[in-house]
């Protein structure tokens, strides 16, 4: 392969890599945003992008939003735990966002945590850190433990106690005698009293 051809291939790549950065991620959320204004659906941001903006360095390729309710637009498919995927184009990319709807024995979590959102400076709204454990550990894949282990390990950011009472909130004290086993598995995993492989953060965080 030349220099010229190889460039070219690297462009290609960089084009169309299925990861994107924070600012292309929030880029395709404002377009959404200000769609979802005009039609008065209440909506937060969560998944890899609220990562980031908690520090996380773990890389992902779409944008995750919590919403009340649906867009008036045409959607890239359903998602299978209650949403819908939309596609934006920022500059060249096109980025996909899915838009969670839930309708499931989960729905009042949803509801609740994007009640208790943050709004930011510049219009975005954020599930809190707190929230991002309960759903993660709702979610249950590799990934979503592992950003559960990476918030709480920051002990300032993440209040635990917090955790507890939204869990009591929403579902009382049965809810919390199942979900306190799943909590306490990370907490020991975030204190470092048991250790498991993360995949996807590779820097033990300090």
């Amino acid at each position: 392969m030349s220099e010229k051809e190889l460039i070219e291939y690297i462009q290609q790549n960089l084009e169309h890599s299925p990861m994107i950065d924070t600012e292309t991620g929030i880029k395709a959320l404002k377009k959404l945003a200000e769609i979802a204004q005009k039609e008065n659906i209440d909506w937060a941001l969560a998944g890899g992008i609220a990562m980031h903006l908690y520090g996380s360095p773990r890389m992902t390729k779409d944008v995750d939003t919590i919403s009340a309710g649906f867009l008036s637009l045409e959607g890239k498919h359903r998602l299978s735990f209650g949403g819908i995927s939309y596609e934006v184009k920022v500059g060249k990319k096109l980025v996909t966002v899915d838009w969670i709807v839930r309708s499931d024995d989960y729905a009042e979590y949803y509801r609740q945590a994007l009640k208790d959102a943050v709004i930011l400076p510049n219009g975005l709204k954020v599930l809190t850190p707190e929230w991002l454990v309960i759903l993660k550990s709702i979610a249950g894949r590799a990934k979503d433990r592992d950003d559960a282990v990476y918030l709480l390990q920051r002990k300032k950011t993440v209040k635990r106690e917090k955790i507890r009472e939204h869990v009591l909130k929403v579902g009382g004290e049965e809810a919390w005698r199942f979900a306190k086993l799943r909590f306490q598995e990370f907490y020991e995993v975030a204190d470092g009293k048991t250790s498991t492989q993360e995949k996807y953060y590779i820097e033990e965080v300090k």
